[in-house]
């Protein structure tokens, strides 16, 4: 969101075509689930506990779900703001509230990574403020430029996102809307110049870091938003919910099934095949009918929460780590992490995050 990704939720004002989007949010839920299971292979393969090929397949879940998350962020962020363009307040509003409602919940995060990190001691202070600050930067023992909070590499994306957007807010909604688009498309371009598209390794500079092909999908939630303003409200797609659940269903068969090398790294043409099947989850979601049963609205709930079981799983697969119960189970140690990450995301939710968002929103309204 929009964690949409990451941030962002459908209950925070959003509606399209005059329906709150609860499938979205139940989408937003599922694939924060997926990110989970994803680590779990992670985790099980570093300790042999699951086939190199198996975890890497799983793995690849992760990918799935944040693809998902910013195929929403970009459809929420327009949604939400569509009403922003062409005024100078707007385009200030809206740094604002997205500064709300990402930073404290990860700096809290954060936080308790540092603190309850056993590899503290070999953190920089340059380190922790350009991960407070989610600046991309290389950290040698991680071999990557991702955050100390590791899954906080996607709100690196979401932020550069954000500073495109409020700068297409201080046009009218076409223009703005283009130029946004536009700069998006612009960015992969020139990036390509520095590592080629197809190229799916770790990004060694800011540069090639910010240019990557992933950012592409900010600029499709958009185009769902813009589609979604122009499709006629009597068009549906039935048993929304269900359809969604097959959809993933079918991804877990193929990613099982695919014929990928032990250590494969996932390869860009599968990536486009993932951007697609996420497109046609959100699509589902955004135009679905009624809501389904007691199933949706548990997923639902945990949508609400996404952002928060995004950001505080991680400690959850610590804990069971602990608890040496990977030892006993491998497929229980994944149901406890998902349902446990899940319930402690929830709980996070409830205690700290929204009371956080309520307290800044009304500093915000009163300014």
């Amino acid at each position: 969101m929009t964690v949409i990704a990451i941030t962002e939720t459908a209950r925070d004002g959003v509606a399209s075509r005059g329906k709150t989007l609860y499938h979205l949010q139940a989408l937003r839920g599922l694939a924060a689930s997926l990110v989970v299971v994803s680590h779990c292979a992670d985790t099980l393969a570093e300790h042999g506990l699951m086939p190199a090929g198996v975890a890497g397949r799983l793995g690849i879940s992760g990918y799935f779900g944040v693809a998902t998350f910013f195929l929403i962020s970009g459809f929420i962020i327009y949604r939400t703001s569509r009403q922003s363009f062409g005024n100078l307040r707007g385009a200030s509003t809206f740094v604002l509230k997205r500064l709300i409602r990402i930073f404290p919940v990860y700096w809290i995060a954060t936080a308790l990574f540092v603190v309850l990190s056993p590899h503290r001691a070999e953190f920089t202070a340059r380190d922790i403020l350009f991960s407070l600050l989610l600046v991309p930067h290389w950290i040698g023992g991680a071999g990557n430029m991702h955050p100390l909070v590791g899954q906080g590499w996607t709100l690196q994306y979401e932020i550069l996102f954000y500073m495109i957007f409020a700068a297409g807010l201080f046009f009218t909604r076409t223009i703005g809307t283009g130029l946004i688009i536009a700069a998006l498309a612009g960015l992969v371009a020139a990036g390509s110049a520095i590592m080629p598209l197809p190229d799916m390794t770790e990004p060694a500079t800011i540069a090639a870091y910010w240019t990557r092909p992933i950012i592409l999908l900010f600029a499709a939630g958009i185009g769902f938003g813009l589609m979604s303003e122009r499709t006629p409200r009597s068009f549906s797609v039935p048993y929304p919910f269900t359809l969604m659940l097959m959809l993933l269903g079918l991804w877990f068969v193929y990613s099982l099934g695919a014929p990928l090398a032990a250590a494969e790294q996932i390869r860009f043409p599968a990536v486009l095949g993932i951007w697609g099947l996420c497109g046609l989850l959100v699509f589902v979601s955004i135009f679905g009918s009624r809501r389904e049963g007691v199933f949706e609205r548990a997923a639902e709930a945990f949508g609400d929460a996404s952002y928060s079981v995004y950001l505080f799983h991680t400690f959850i697969l610590s804990a069971l780590l602990r608890l040496k119960l990977q030892d006993v189970s491998p497929l229980l140690f994944v149901v406890a992490a998902v349902i446990g990450a899940n319930l402690f995301g929830y709980a996070m939710y409830r205690v700290v995050e929204r009371p956080i968002l309520r307290m800044f929103r009304k500093v915000l309204v009163r300014a």
